[in-house]
């Protein structure tokens, strides 16, 4: 599936957070995303979901967000979980400094247990585990008997409708993203528009694929609906494209 999010006129450096504010179109993107989201949830074993993208500064860390709100406004239990332990942003975007001292890096390494590395946002209605402080080797703590241990201890507490929610470092980049993927995790490729090239989506998923990694979809960021948007005589209201399809065709 491939999901057209409208380009709004914020700094792109500043984060929003779907809510009953955003611009329409901004918040019928994400319940559309969730809609796709829950018939896989119905229909097959994905509990676990990695949010990647092709190259930096395509908002994955934006849409892991957002997409854990409007999971959570529906009910389902979600932990947001940086797994970006080179260039964390998710304790920026939530302004959640203070629980960078304990995250996933610390119970991975065993200086802090699960229980008390998880943060409750009752606003947003998610959890969150920061990446913790930044380690030196994350690539062989993400592919650690460790992180498999977390992840299922978190589906063991969770047991009932929840989601492991893993924002990750670009694939293209360095490979945690691919590794995380083994741990029976879909995994959702963020791709912005006029930022990546068409090449560099192709590796990205290419990269992927070369794991065996499961593409559940790709969310087209960045979309400037504008171009696309119709208004018929009959109506005021406005029609937004949405296209859909297995991920970035070849």
């Amino acid at each position: 599936m491939t999901l057209f999010q409208k380009k709004t006129l914020h700094d792109e450096n500043k984060l929003e957070i779907v809510s009953d504010k955003s611009p329409f179109a901004y918040v019928e993107a994400y319940k559309t995303l969730r809609t796709n989201m829950n018939f896989i949830f119905r229909n097959n074993k994905y509990k676990k979901l990695v949010v990647t993208s092709s190259i930096p500064g395509e908002g994955k860390s934006s849409v892991s967000i957002n997409l854990a709100r409007v999971l959570a406004e529906n009910g389902t239990r979600v932990i947001l979980i940086d797994c970006d332990m080179r260039k964390p942003m998710l304790h920026k975007y939530l302004r959640a400094q203070r629980f960078r001292t304990r995250g996933l890096s610390t119970v991975l390494s065993g200086i802090s247990t699960l229980e008390d590395s998880v943060a409750t946002f009752s606003d947003l209605q998610f959890d969150l585990m920061t990446a913790g402080p930044i380690p030196p080797n994350p690539t062989e703590l993400l592919a650690s008997e460790e992180m498999e241990h977390l992840l299922s201890g978190l589906e063991r507490i969770n047991a009932l409708n929840h989601v492991d929610l893993c924002d990750t470092p670009p694939v293209s980049v360095v490979t945690d993203a691919a590794i995380l993927s083994q741990y029976n995790a879909g995994v959702i490729l963020v791709v912005r528009q006029k930022y990546a090239t068409f090449k560099q989506a192709k590796k990205a998923k290419q990269n992927l694929e070369n794991v065996h990694a499961d593409i559940l979809g790709c969310v087209l960021n960045q979309y400037d609906v504008s171009k696309n948007v119709k208004e018929t005589k009959q109506s005021s209201y406005y029609y937004y494209n949405y296209d859909y399809s297995n991920g970035p065709k070849r």
